[in-house]
């Protein structure tokens, strides 16, 4: 206490200023923690309720075959789509052929 004491007068204020600020944020911390959470109970009621958790697993496996029917649907539709490519590329080669065989007949 004698060392405070010999401190200069800036030295003591900024002292007394941090002990205030701490015993501040320490009172304000306890009092806001002594209030009681707001209905959280309703909440976890919804999430422990089996048949809800039942419902929503058969939703995301339906989701997931769904996905699944969707998936091999578009990959298949691709494969349509490259055979029209090319059946629509040999059409296009038998086209000029037959317009050169009907420009050498003229």
């Amino acid at each position: 206490m004698e060392k405070l004491a010999e401190l200069p007068p800036l030295a003591l204020v900024t002292f007394g200023v941090t002990i205030a600020i701490v015993f501040a944020v320490r009172h304000l911390g306890l009092w806001q923690g002594s209030q009681p959470v707001a209905n959280a109970a309703p909440v976890a009621a919804v999430i422990v309720d089996p048949t809800a958790l039942n419902k929503a697993t058969a939703a995301v496996e339906g989701l997931t075959e769904a996905l699944k029917l969707h998936a091999r649907t578009m990959a298949e539709n691709g494969e349509f789509v490259r055979r029209f490519g090319i059946e629509a590329e040999r059409i296009r080669e038998e086209l000029r052929i037959h317009r050169e065989l009907m420009r050498d007949r003229d």
